[in-house]
């Protein structure tokens, strides 16, 4: 993975997936990852989420609880077990279940602040002081 220290492309070199089915909420989680110079991956459904948790260049994810009628947990299964870093960002809490699989995950409630979802990724991807 390429590393940065460009203050103004904290994300540049990394891949992520962004799978959340309120599309105004994906632009923006987009254009927020894009602008700080990631590559993006876009899913809606748990079917995209999983083939795009799959791609060998994926270097983190957000992703909603509940996709459609279903939940993310296949999609955060497959990210586990790959070792890529993900947090939860969601109207929703996490079943109980969930929150048992995967208790060291972060989580943030909608709506959240541009710079907290910013503040968890860079963390995610060990940049954490590429905003400092």
């Amino acid at each position: 993975m390429a590393t940065t220290t460009d203050p103004e492309l904290p994300l540049a070199g990394t891949r992520i997936l962004v799978a959340d089915d309120e599309v105004m909420i994906a632009l923006n989680l987009e254009e927020t990852f894009r602008e700080a110079g990631a590559e993006i991956l876009s899913a809606a459904t748990v079917p995209q989420a999983l083939v795009a948790a799959r791609d060998p260049g994926l270097t983190a994810a957000i992703l909603d609880v509940r996709l459609g009628r279903d939940t993310s947990e296949p999609v955060a299964d497959v990210l586990s077990q790959r070792g890529i870093p993900f947090f939860f960002y969601s109207g929703q809490m996490l079943s109980p279940g969930m929150q048992a699989k995967y208790p060291h995950v972060p989580v943030l409630t909608k709506p959240v602040r541009q710079d907290a979802f910013m503040s968890c990724m860079l963390t995610l991807v060990g940049r954490e002081r590429a905003l400092a």
